[in-house]
């Protein structure tokens, strides 16, 4: 059986935003490693947070939370490059952005442990993955 020409742009379109999402996920990666091995900015301002507490804060425990988002949208996006379904897309955009949402909501002693900063990087696989949804569940109505 053969595939209409439209049909085989819209999936390799999903596919390359799909792609577009892993390249995002990884750029929050590597902005933790840069990070964690220059300024510390994230380090430094989860101490300011804690500093009046006389707490200080565990950098292993911050970067391994973005390191774990990353790689998790990694997978997630590897996943539906390579196996566009709609249903693994759409679950793709939920994860990506609840885990972006953790980022970005997560708060002790009423301030916000992650800088805003790390949330919006955390959530642009998400949005990416919004495009590649939107492609995949177009080939798949047809």
């Amino acid at each position: 059986m053969r595939q209409s020409l439209s049909e085989k742009t819209t999936t390799s379109t999903g596919r390359g935003a799909a792609v577009g999402a892993v390249v995002l996920s990884l750029a929050l990666a590597v902005a933790g490693i840069i990070d964690q091995a220059g300024g510390q900015s994230l380090v430094d301002h989860t101490a300011a947070v804690y500093a009046s507490y006389g707490k200080q804060p565990a950098s292993g425990l911050l970067y391994g939370l973005v390191y774990t988002v990353a790689v998790v949208n990694v997978l997630l996006w590897l996943l539906v490059a390579r196996w566009p379904k709609a249903a693994l897309a759409v679950t793709s955009v939920v994860i990506t952005a609840a885990l972006a949402v953790v980022l970005l909501t997560t708060s002790e002693y009423g301030a916000h442990l992650f800088p805003a900063l790390w949330g919006v990087l955390a959530l642009l696989p998400a949005v990416a993955g919004i495009a590649a949804t939107v492609m995949v569940v177009r080939r798949s109505g047809r």
